[in-house]
């Protein structure tokens, strides 16, 4: 019985180590790795959310891997190097990404210096064309986008002439005539956009003309990885609002991806962090506000991650609803094992007292074997006898802890044995006189 006792103890023990085990690795904190554009907006916000994150002691940890490029970040995304990206979803989005959130919404302004000429975008055949470098995106960035907005009007592509420029070039390219408009791609009322938007003013010394692309929508319809949007009247700030209409434009946005591998619950864990931490990030870098829930459409071309709609459509599930299935088989598997444990018991303890019960019969065997003994060495083995019996009883007695009726049985049934072996043998040691009969009579 001790020794099942210890093999239970043991086993309990197991068990608790087990859980504690499995409590350590649920409660670890997920690490989780993120493409991002190096010395961008992105990089800057996400380094803040990673160090609140931390801060708080979220179960959630971002891990920064900086890339050169939008383009870099999508690629080592689809070669399963980072857990989540930062992607444009016009700069070769990544076919499995799924987003978690909207970092901003893009808009390719087109603006040509007072006095121009050029009214709308079929008006730029012929005409030469600053493409304004793109934090993130390099010289070549843009041109996707460019391309689909001159095919919608049937430019020919050859027929405008395309310059690469910086923004501290700008001013001098549209003073010196080198270009004839900008196309900027950026968040409106951003500070990029601002200050291309007024450096073309400037160089142009009157208000500056803005070129819609009022066929946004059908682009869109057409290229989902586009989207139309609206520049409001006066987003560009100034006395004289630039623009001074709103007007429709072709956009873009940068969104957070995800893999469709990653558990739904880390992706709407971390879709309600970063949401919720808007405010503390927008005080590290502005463009934070711009931060945004997709579209719950799940019909999108561009799929939202199943954690983010069940985030967004409070569909979370507690810990029970996710493990109650585990819970319940558990349970079940528990009852099992102890059922099964109190039979193994049971017939180990049956067993136990067949082996007593045995010992006990013997000895009474003996004790009228003893009394019928008809020579000395006949007890010598009976004496033998009851002693490996009283061996086997005292074992039973430390391995099992004997219940005190029986060991008091087996005590009085030795007892009784060594009793009636001593009396015999008493007997047999006293000389008895020959048998003489005699007459009666005599």
């Amino acid at each position: 019985m001790r020794r099942l006792i210890i093999v239970a103890i043991g086993a309990a023990f197991a068990a608790i180590g087990a859980a504690a085990l499995a409590l350590y690795y649920y409660e670890r904190p997920t690490v989780l790795h993120v493409a991002v554009t190096r010395e961008s907006h992105d990089q800057r916000v996400l380094a803040a959310a990673a160090h609140e994150f931390a801060q708080k002691h979220e179960s959630l940890r971002l891990k920064l891997v900086p890339v050169e490029s939008l383009a870099e970040s999508a690629r080592i995304f689809e070669e399963d190097q980072v857990d989540l990206a930062i992607v444009r979803s016009d700069i070769d989005m990544p076919v499995s990404g799924q987003t978690v959130l909207i970092m901003r919404r893009n808009a390719a302004v087109v603006v040509a210096p007072a006095g121009s000429d050029l009214h709308d975008i079929e008006d730029l055949k012929g005409h030469k064309l600053g493409v304004l470098d793109a934090e993130q995106t390099g010289r070549m960035g843009n041109h996707t986008l460019l391309d689909a907005a001159l095919a919608q009007y049937d430019v020919s592509l050859g027929t405008v002439r395309r310059i690469p420029l910086t923004l501290a070039e700008l001013p001098e390219a549209i003073e010196q005539r080198q270009v004839d408009a900008v196309l900027a791609v950026d968040t409106p009322g951003s500070a990029n956009l601002t200050e291309a938007v007024a450096a073309v003013a400037q160089a142009g010394r009157g208000p500056p003309v803005f070129l819609p692309i009022e066929d946004a929508r059908a682009i869109a319809q057409r290229a989902p990885n586009f989207e139309p949007v609206e520049v409001l009247r006066g987003a560009f700030g100034g006395a004289q609002p630039k623009p001074s209409a709103s007007f429709e434009t072709l956009g873009v946005s940068t969104r957070l991806i995800a893999k469709p591998t990653l558990g739904n619950d880390v992706v709407s864990e971390l879709t309600e962090l970063m949401l919720n931490a808007r405010p503390s990030l927008a005080a590290q870098d502005p463009i934070a506000n711009r931060i945004e829930a997709p579209s719950t459409d799940k019909g999108a071309a561009l799929p939202v991650h199943p954690g983010t709609l069940a985030y967004l459509g409070d569909e979370e599930q507690s810990f029970f609803d996710k493990y109650s299935d585990f819970i319940y088989i558990g349970a079940m598997l528990a009852s099992l094992c102890g059922t099964a444990i109190a039979t193994f018991a049971a017939r180990f303890n049956r067993q136990q007292n067949t082996d007593l019960e045995l010992i006990l019969q013997r000895l009474l065997e003996i004790i009228a074997a003893a009394r019928a003994a008809a020579r000395a060495d006949a007890l010598d083995d009976l004496e033998r006898e009851a002693d490996d019996l009283l061996a086997k009883a005292l074992a039973h007695d430390w391995n099992h802890a004997l219940s005190g009726s029986r060991l008091a049985a087996t005590s009085l049934a030795l007892n009784q044995a060594r009793q009636a072996i001593s009396e015999r043998r008493a007997y047999l040691a006293v000389p008895r006189a020959p048998f003489a009969p005699r007459l009666v009579g005599e």
